[in-house]
């Protein structure tokens, strides 16, 4: 029986690499065609194939909102699964983690902060007049940090971007 178990062991671990293998050239590939449509400073992946999340945000990117959307849903095709997407109930979590944030920051005097969009994500606050350099925003940002999204820079993160790149 030992030896049985050894060898669905050893099995099941070789099947685990080849999948997280996939996974990583897959998500490598993935990189690559985001980059070429458009989206400079999209990350590779670490070598399990996962995609640091606190690095894709719009400023950190290079490109806008629509262009990242637009270019990964034209290389969405190269991820394992299609790019089946991320789990329903991650993606609920996350977008009443976003709302949270998103209801905390109108009540801290911003009114005109977006609720997340049908993706569960905060769309780019400027496009709907935010200023998020207004002492206003930084002090709404500040006190609901708590429930601010990954990809929702914090205050120190967008004033250091602005200072770069504005």
């Amino acid at each position: 029986m030992a030896q049985l178990g050894s060898t669905a062991t050893k099995s099941s671990t070789s099947s685990n690499t080849a999948a997280a293998s996939a996974q990583q050239t897959g998500a490598l590939a993935f990189a690559r065609c985001v980059r070429a449509h458009g989206v400079p400073n999209w990350p590779d992946p670490n070598s399990s194939g996962v995609f640091d999340k606190s690095k894709l945000t719009p400023q950190q990117l290079g490109a806008s909102p629509s262009r990242v959307q637009a270019a990964q849903s034209g290389c969405n095709h190269l991820l394992p699964k299609g790019g089946s997407g991320p789990n329903p109930a991650r993606v609920q979590q996350e977008r009443a983690q976003a709302l949270s944030f998103a209801q905390c920051v109108r009540s801290h005097g911003v009114p005109n902060f977006p609720d997340p969009d049908s993706t569960g994500r905060i769309p780019d606050p400027s496009t709907v007049g935010v200023n998020q350099g207004s002492p206003k925003f930084e002090a709404a940002n500040q006190a609901c940090g708590k429930y601010r999204p990954p990809y929702i820079p914090s205050n120190a993160a967008y004033n250091a971007y602005a200072r770069t790149n504005g």
